[in-house]
């Protein structure tokens, strides 16, 4: 099978999936403003900065809406039939869909994260009668926290992907004297887009000495100096999908708590990978390097979760937090990212991306973990 003909058979299926969730529910729509949701339903590439509405309807019926300025494109790539356009300059652009819906009931379900208060009251003037919209978060996290074949491999593109930048961005912070964070960063995006990214999956940023326990996430003009931690996030995006990748480094010169904190967040982030397996939750997950990380006497300073689903959007459930008793499945792909933030010393955080599989887990990030 090409594989345009499996992802659009595999957003059949998910789509397929979805209304058997709004029958139960009683709801007639579903109605998308996310543009990760959009991309999960339909395997279309969207324009960043441009406003898409996917419409499916308890029958089967799809309503792809696009602005004008997209509407051949998207009519060419996309194998859903109803796609309509709205004028990009008009403050009613909604009432395209108004024309197209045809929901009786009054009952629409919703991505309520991605919600504006314009297109969550339009919507209820168009279920009419008082109803409320109806969230489906629940729904969307069993849909989409087990990634199918063709996810899984757009996914192991995107951690190659961010894998390669990372790796070319930490030998040039590391061969170049002077160096300042925001270079590097944007070096990395450079070697993303070269290697066949997308765009990026956020703004990557490097947080250097002072700038990591804030912590800062945002990188500056400050250089690059030795006997500092060097705290560095990125990701790519292939195909609609999301890598996330951590590495801590230095240029040498460390003093002996800074290489304890750095050793610490490292042993924390390893024990919590070898626990993944199938029928663990996010909370014992994470519980295994908040313990460890507590014992080093760093726990106070271990101030977020250990990790997160990822895939078409950067942060999905499951999540690996404290009280979570979401059960890891396999094909669930998670961050793992244990980090230890001190200050006067500096920050330490190693992130991978693993695959939890039938009989344990699979690390898809594969850059090298040294500190110096």
């Amino acid at each position: 099978m090409k594989n345009e003909d499996l992802i659009r058979k595999e957003c059949q299926d998910k789509i397929s999936a979805l209304i058997e969730c709004l029958r139960e529910r009683e709801i007639e729509a579903a109605v998308f403003f996310d543009h990760a949701n959009i991309t999960y339903f339909s395997g279309l590439r969207l324009i960043r900065w441009s406003d898409y509405v996917l419409c499916i309807h308890i029958e089967g019926k799809l309503i792809l809406v696009a602005s004008r300025l997209d509407y051949e494109r998207v009519k060419r790539d996309s194998w859903i039939e109803n796609i309509v356009c709205f004028r990009d300059d008009t403050p009613d652009y909604l009432s395209v869909l108004g024309e197209k819906l045809g929901v009786s009931s009054g009952r629409i379900g919703v991505d309520p994260g991605a919600l504006t208060h314009h297109q969550a009251n339009y919507l209820k003037r168009l279920c009419g009668n008082g109803q409320e919209l109806f969230s489906l978060e629940d729904e969307l996290f069993e849909l989409k926290s087990v990634k199918s074949e063709s996810e899984l491999t757009a996914i192991r593109r995107a951690a190659a992907i961010a894998d390669k930048a990372m790796d070319e961005a930490i030998k040039k912070a590391v061969s170049e004297k002077g160096v300042t964070e925001r270079e590097i960063s944007n070096y990395a995006v450079y070697m993303m887009r070269l290697a066949g990214a997308e765009r990026e999956s956020f703004e990557p940023f490097l947080m250097s000495g002072e700038n990591g326990w804030v912590p800062q996430r945002f990188s500056t003009d400050k250089k690059l100096r030795e006997g500092e931690l060097n705290l560095f996030d990125m990701g790519a995006v292939y195909r609609g999908y999301c890598s996330d990748l951590t590495r801590t480094f230095s240029l040498g010169g460390l003093t002996r708590e800074r290489r304890k904190a750095f050793e610490v967040a490292y042993k924390a982030q390893q024990s919590a990978i070898e626990a993944i397996r199938p029928g663990k939750t996010g909370g014992e997950i994470d519980n295994v390097a908040r313990v460890l990380i507590e014992k080093e006497g760093f726990g106070r300073y271990f101030p977020h979760l250990t990790g997160h689903g990822i895939g078409v959007s950067l942060h999905e459930r499951p999540l690996l937090d404290r009280g979570v008793d979401t059960v890891l499945k396999p094909n669930m792909v998670v961050t793992v990212e244990p980090g230890i933030y001190v200050p006067g010393v500096g920050a330490a955080r190693l992130e991978d991306m693993v695959l939890v599989t039938e009989t344990g887990c699979e690390v898809l990030t594969n850059m090298k973990r040294d500190l110096i």
